[in-house]
């Protein structure tokens, strides 16, 4: 009805609405659009809801792009807990979904190069302390170094089957049953899948289970293929899943398209200290990227087009005086257009713009080649 009503006001105001050439006193036909002003008094423009924005640098201002994500674990913060050497498994001390903190015990297992491991490294361990209080000069050098040397050789095999340094030094002073040892977590996490039963004999290299630390996600985003779209390391993101919103940024930018979805992965960082978040729900990352070259953005609204087919904005020459320029459309960005062939600082009517195109037509301008 607003419209309506506008455009029957529009319609009953010709005299009122100067149309005129810059600088000249031709005729409107005779004149060419770029050099036409409208020139509208006060009243006119309250009544259209006239608003202008002033053109501002794309290092300023930046542009936002939203695409679809999917959540997935922290490939940095996920450890896999492989069995080090074959073995037999006595007893389960974790279940799927358990949150556990680092060194909490995993599974007890038995192997007999465990135990075999662990009557050498007693065996050694003696032997070391006995020269080492009788001292280099005491026992010689040869000796001295060849129990040193099978001391720590032995204790590095045991840390390097998964032992914790806590259960090295009890193996020494005696204390457990030999072959028998625990495999304890390597940092604190959620137990995202296990592949082992009790009873089960697990050759060397056999996950027992996965932990991933969820208080860090990621998000696999995926941008169109795009020429020119860079998003580097660092760029502020904003991640949605649901009504929930949460602050991140990119690390890693492709390179490469998919083969197969043929756009560009980028990876966010989600910050998920409360576990909000898990892996596997669809999410909306909203990247804040600056705009490149000469590239300036504009409301949707402030784009018309003029008589030849042309794209175009009208600009403020002063309060109430407006005229049409020709611009070179770039890629929507949203709610936005990227525009060139305009200078900074350019002020460009946004609201109402319509109305000026649709008076600007109404003079029957002649369209000129250029």
């Amino acid at each position: 009805m607003r419209v309506f009503c506008l455009l029957l006001m529009l319609a009953l105001w010709p005299a009122s609405m100067t149309l005129a050439a810059e600088n000249s006193a031709s005729q409107a036909t005779d004149v060419h659009p770029e050099d036409a002003v409208l020139t509208l008094s006060e009243p006119q423009q309250r009544l259209l809801g006239l608003q202008v924005i002033e053109l501002q640098p794309g290092s300023q201002r930046g542009h936002a792009l939203s695409v679809p994500a999917e959540l997935v674990n922290n490939e940095y913060r996920t450890w896999s807990v492989p069995v080090r050497v074959d073995s037999l498994v006595h007893e389960r001390r974790v279940t799927l979904g358990q949150q556990v903190k680092k060194g909490d015990p995993i599974a007890v297992l038995f192997s007999p190069a465990m135990a075999d491991l662990h009557s050498s490294l007693r065996s050694a361990a003696d032997a070391w302390q006995r020269v080492a209080a009788l001292g280099r000069r005491t026992v010689g050098n040869e000796r001295y170094l060849n129990a040193r040397g099978r001391y720590q050789a032995l204790r590095a095999q045991a840390l390097g089957y998964g032992l914790s340094e806590t259960d090295v030094q009890a193996l020494i002073a005696g204390d457990g049953e030999p072959g028998r040892y625990t495999l304890r977590a390597p940092d604190d996490g959620l137990v995202l899948s296990d592949h082992f039963q009790q009873g089960e004999w697990l050759s060397a290299g056999r996950s027992l289970v996965t932990l991933v630390d969820e208080s860090s996600l990621w998000a696999e985003a995926a941008l169109p293929p795009r020429p020119g779209l860079a998003v580097p390391e660092g760029t502020p993101a904003r991640i949605t899943v649901g009504d929930r919103t949460v602050e991140g940024q990119v690390i890693q930018a492709g390179h490469r398209l998919d083969p197969v979805t043929r756009t560009l992965r980028v990876r966010v960082a989600v910050p998920n200290q409360q576990h909000l978040f898990h892996p596997g729900m669809f999410a909306s990352v909203t990247l804040s990227l600056p705009l490149a070259g000469d590239w300036l953005a504009v409301p949707e609204s402030a784009l018309t087009r003029g008589a030849d087919g042309d794209w175009q904005l009208f600009t403020e020459l002063a309060p109430g005086r407006y005229r049409p320029r020709e611009v070179e459309l770039g890629p929507q960005l949203e709610a936005e257009r990227l525009i060139r062939g305009l200078p900074e600082g350019t002020r460009v009517v946004t609201d109402g713009a319509f109305f000026l195109a649709s008076e600007m037509a109404k003079s029957g301008f002649d369209v000129h080649a250029h």
